[in-house]
């Protein structure tokens, strides 16, 4: 009986072993009971199917330890429905099931990974405020798609919260999460979004005027100022629906005011105007534009007397526009409603910074900064369309109040104007 050493046995088994894998039958291969290691889901692996790179053996379980069922031709593809811990694929061809080695199979195709969950939420009520420009995420956290971002500052209201601290919102109608790690919550004298601008007033009559010259503006109260220099005798609206929603706090009023909103201090504020309603002092337009926009001493400027708000405006602008208000009333029967006037340097600053250079003109340069512009409200009387604009449109130079041409809705080329302004009308008399 011949005897084989032990390194010839060895060198013997593993020649038996290479063909195996490369799909050449074996009959050294014994046919053992199917006891698999454990396998990994297809989902953590995401193979839908694989191409074979040789004539590869499907055998019973995932190693070349196990029964052969079949041979698969070089360059077959195959469905792959799990995956085992040592990389072998489980696969079907010809109606059999088994198992391939992924040294001689390339994926060609995945499964789409799955989505992520997000941890339950509770619900809650109270307004977030952004400390950075964060993401908005379809669920809680950063594996989830980004369908937006939350610029710096901005305030929304939050309607519940994850166990991981994300914060469920809404903004600009997409409703998303953003991480707690990049927002301030609050719960009382809080910074809210009220939506677009439309009006100064915003159908509100409870009527204020700031009582001292450089009268403050607050986002929250007491935080993040945004105007500092609102002049005396200003009209100031508080809005009590708006202050609720914030939350109220004692001596303080969520207002509207210079065109935008916030929160000011009670203690600013008195029910009656105690400006000059003419030009008394025969001020100029020339002694107007040599002081520095958007910074008029209170001299300058004058409450316009028929203008329920006493909308302060430069003083040689008055007698004009109220020549022009008689006519426009005995047109239609009312006034020319004035929403903004006179603009701070700091209310100019504010106005480019949220609305941008196609709305907003470069602070220091805007005739708003001298007094000698008004705008009236984006209403549908007052746009392009209505009978306001256009009757102002068509009479305010007899009165030496005009609408400039590179306001107008469309350019002379026919191509419609970016930075068309139906509310804007300036002064150029004396």
């Amino acid at each position: 009986m011949r005897i084989l050493r032990p390194r010839f046995l060895a060198a013997l088994m593993a020649a038996s072993l290479l063909l195996v894998g490369l799909g050449v039958p074996s009959q050294a291969a014994p046919a053992l009971a199917a006891v698999e290691t454990a396998a990994v889901p297809l989902a953590k692996t995401g193979v839908s199917s694989v191409k074979t790179t040789a004539n590869l053996n499907m055998r019973k379980g995932e190693s070349t330890k196990y029964a052969i069922v079949r041979t698969i031709p070089k360059n077959t593809t195959v469905p792959v429905s799990q995956q085992a811990a040592n990389g072998w694929y489980k696969v079907s061809y010809k109606k059999k099931t088994g198992w391939i080695s992924n040294k001689y199979a390339k994926a060609v195709s995945r499964h789409p990974a799955p989505k992520p969950k997000s941890g339950p939420s509770k619900k809650i009520n109270l307004w977030v405020n952004a400390t950075a420009a964060v993401n908005i995420r379809q669920g809680a956290g950063t594996s989830h798609k980004i369908i937006g971002s939350l610029p710096k500052n901005a305030a929304v209201k939050a309607v519940a919260r994850a166990s991981n601290g994300w914060y469920k919102i809404t903004y600009k109608k997409k409703t998303g999460w953003v991480s707690h790690k990049h927002v301030q919550t609050c719960v009382k004298g809080c910074q809210v979004d009220t939506g677009a601008y439309t009006t100064n007033r915003a159908g509100l009559n409870d009527r204020y005027f700031t009582k001292s010259s450089g009268t403050d503006l607050y986002a929250a109260a007491g935080k993040r100022l945004r105007i500092g220099d609102i002049p005396k005798n200003s009209i100031v609206y508080r809005d009590l629906r708006w202050e609720k929603a914030g939350g109220p706090v004692a001596g303080w009023y969520f207002v509207r005011t210079q065109g935008m909103d916030g929160w000011m201090k009670a203690s600013a504020l008195a029910r009656k105007s105690t400006a000059p309603t003419s030009n008394t002092k025969n001020y100029t337009r020339k002694q107007v534009v040599k002081k520095a926009n958007g910074m008029l001493p209170e001299s300058l400027l004058a409450a316009i007397p028929w203008d329920k708000e006493k909308t302060l405006i430069a003083a040689p602008a008055l007698a004009d526009l109220t020549r022009m208000n008689t006519a426009f009333k005995k047109k239609f029967g009312k006034n020319i409603d004035v929403d903004l006037a006179y603009r701070t340097l700091d209310t100019q600053k504010y106005y480019y910074k949220e609305l941008g250079a196609y709305i907003a003109a470069k602070p220091g340069t805007s005739n708003h900064g001298w007094g000698l512009a008004i705008d009236v409200p984006e209403s549908h009387a007052y746009s392009f369309r209505g009978k306001y604009y256009k009757w102002l449109k068509s009479n305010s130079k007899k009165y030496n109040w005009l609408h400039r041409k590179n306001l107008e809705e469309f350019r002379a080329d026919g191509s419609r104007n970016p930075y068309a302004e139906a509310w804007h009308f300036e002064y150029n008399g004396q």
